[in-house]
């Protein structure tokens, strides 16, 4: 669910600037490697495997070098990739009793080492997500699938085991994290171990890029796919930098050794618009930073104590003193693309009200001023991310904000593959109030998140949250495929998530582009992992 320490950037593209300098022969800067992409970021792949990995560069690394079934345009909406379209109940590829998919895949289409692609490689994908002994991440949608048949080549027929609305969004498509490509059967049923494929290190992929070297904490190589079923791509090669340093990809970015930055770090926002020859603007993002309430811990689980602290927190501050104007006021707990988004009535930053909701329900300052009721003391632990400044300030602003209305918090930072892994504070639960970023789930349905029958490991409730009526909702979203009925049930559930406060967004994120100013077609969707185009991209 976490997008970790990306606290840059979703809803409104902000016009980016350039400065004008002499252009060499063809148009572009003097300093422009005709077809030749440089980005960087500041981490290193763990995986090439996407199947292993939840690093956003390794889903952005996979739209280069592999294909989905279905992905979103630059608009938002739902398109074939290696399908020809998205399986719907009006054009007949979901049954009427919505355990059925149909999707009839592209002819045509080969693997980076020559080998055809068919309807074999996607039963194989499915194999590995589902394959209780390989170590995949997030097999949401994967699960709920019974079978699937092949009648031939080019036609997939998948069966549920139950209506399951928002499978379409999931199945091997890119939309929110875990997105999973197709992966060639040809190898990996011949690995003896997935987890340890050939894959982890050499992808071969069907994508407008194949992998060609990966020298590990340095750069990783791309050179175009000639066969590339949408066409070829316009650009010759990409070249991947690892710069461990945000500074150090600024001074890079300065001195135009690279075109691209992956991830742009908000605090340096002011600092890229200001380079000459650069580009620099703000897309949307299905993302939030977000405060998580531990609603298992003693005063946490009562609704009044977490719209005190709604009401205490003054999110224009976080937006405008920590993202440096790139986030945004946030107004549900759905993304703008999730059937049945509408703008809530926001958080409104009211101490006042916080210490007036609080007496009323009985909470009383002591002596120190932390308030106290029949013996349970409102005082918690902060646990976020070590080393991220970004998120040190947001803790500390809060820090100080339910301090004023009676609410004692401490510090308390954990080493990132500490914090999420399952046995870290979050997923056993050890925590009280957690900061971080998160991308949301492309369909409205979030039971895996807030469900009562889901607490982890059965499922991704971390929260501890529980609401019968809500979880009500939620079943009813999955049990029809029609847009307008879910439309009115998903507006429903998210009143109630926000009303009850299950979690707090703290602001909207959006997406900090900074780019060369030669870098053409360049576009992003909103989704988890946005490059949808590259193919069309050229320097």
């Amino acid at each position: 669910m976490h997008r970790a320490l990306c606290i840059v950037l979703a809803v409104s593209v902000v016009g980016g600037c350039a400065h004008v300098a002499q252009t060499s022969a063809g148009g572009r800067e003097p300093w422009t490697i005709p077809h030749v992409l440089r980005i960087a970021d500041i981490a290193d792949p763990d995986h090439l495997n996407p199947y292993l990995s939840e690093m956003d560069l390794v889903y952005d690394l996979s739209s280069l070098i592999y294909s989905y079934l279905v992905i979103a345009d630059g608009q938002g909406r739902l398109v074939g990739d290696l399908a020809t379209g998205v399986p719907s109940l009006a054009n007949g590829g979901i049954s009427r009793d919505g355990l059925t998919y149909t999707y009839h895949l592209r002819h045509g289409v080969y693997w980076h080492d020559g080998v055809l692609f068919t309807a074999r490689d996607v039963v194989a994908s499915w194999h590995a997500v589902v394959d209780p002994h390989n170590d995949t991440l997030f097999r949401e949608g994967y699960d709920q699938v019974a079978s699937i048949d092949t009648p031939d080549d080019y036609t997939v027929v998948v069966h549920l085991r139950a209506r399951d609305a928002a499978f379409v969004s999931q199945f091997f498509a890119p939309l929110q994290e875990g997105g999973k490509p197709i992966l060639p059967a040809h190898i990996i049923e011949k690995d003896a171990d997935f987890n340890r494929s050939a894959l982890d290190s050499d992808p071969v992929g069907t994508g407008p890029f194949r992998f060609v070297s990966w020298q590990r904490g340095s750069e990783i190589v791309l050179e175009r796919n000639l066969r590339y079923f949408k066409g070829v791509p316009r650009l010759e090669r990409i070249e991947l930098h690892v710069i461990p340093d945000d500074q150090t990809i600024a001074t890079e970015m300065r001195a135009h050794h690279v075109d691209l930055i992956v991830s742009a770090t908000g605090a340096l926002y002011d600092v890229y618009r200001s380079l000459p020859g650069v580009v620099t603007e703000l897309r949307p993002w299905n993302a939030q930073e977000v405060l998580m309430i531990n609603g298992r811990k003693p005063g946490l689980g009562d609704v009044n104590v977490r719209r005190a602290i709604a009401d205490a927190i003054d999110e224009d501050v976080l937006i405008r003193n920590v993202s440096h104007g790139t986030g945004e006021i946030a107004y549900n707990t759905l993304p703008p693309t999730a059937i049945g988004y509408e703008r809530l009535p926001p958080h409104t930053y009211d101490p006042g009200l916080a210490n007036r909701v609080l007496d009323a329900a009985g909470w009383r300052r002591g002596s120190d001023g932390i308030r106290s009721r029949n013996g349970v003391r409102l005082a918690y632990s902060f646990t976020l991310i070590a080393g991220s400044s970004n998120l040190a300030d947001i803790a500390l602003e809060i820090q100080q904000e339910l301090q004023a209305i009676g609410i004692e918090v401490a510090l308390r930072t954990y080493p990132y593959d500490t914090i999420f892994s399952p046995t870290g504070p979050l997923y056993s639960g050890k925590y009280d109030l957690a900061v971080y970023s998160t991308t949301l789930q492309w369909d409205p349905d979030v039971h895996v998140y807030i469900g009562c029958d889901q607490a982890y490991p059965k499922g991704d409730n971390i929260l501890g949250y529980c609401n019968p009526a809500l979880d009500a909702l939620e079943h009813a979203g999955l049990q029809t495929n029609d847009p307008r009925q879910r439309v009115a049930i998903y507006r429903q559930a998210s009143r109630i998530m926000w009303d009850t406060v299950s979690y707090l967004p703290l602001y909207e994120l959006r997406r900090l582009i900074v780019r060369s100013s030669d870098l053409q077609a360049f576009s992003t969707n909103s989704s988890a992992t946005p490059w949808w185009n590259a193919w069309q991209w050229d320097i």
